[in-house]
């Protein structure tokens, strides 16, 4: 199963970046479940996924401090620091 995974990321990598959603995290989604498949397995690939899909979505707020540091809240309320400047 693990592979099954894996494999369909890679046909989802396979698509035009310009037709993807663009990913509020320093590594997107698909290589964050892709590593954590990977190195862990199919369940914490699958949970990686699960909590991906929860929290990158429509509905986040990003924050610039005076310092320059970004804050993102999370559709879920959850609130990171976020050290990439490109969204």
């Amino acid at each position: 199963m693990k592979w099954l995974l894996m494999a369909l990321i890679h046909l989802y990598w396979t698509i035009p970046k310009k037709h993807r959603r663009r990913c509020i995290f320093k590594h997107t989604c698909s290589k964050y479940v892709y590593q954590t498949t990977k190195e862990k397995g199919f369940l914490h690939g699958m949970h990686a996924l699960k909590q991906r899909v929860r929290q990158c979505r429509p509905g986040y707020a990003l924050y610039t401090g005076d310092d320059s540091e970004e804050w993102v809240i999370l559709p879920d309320k959850e609130i990171i620091a976020r050290r990439c400047t490109n969204v």
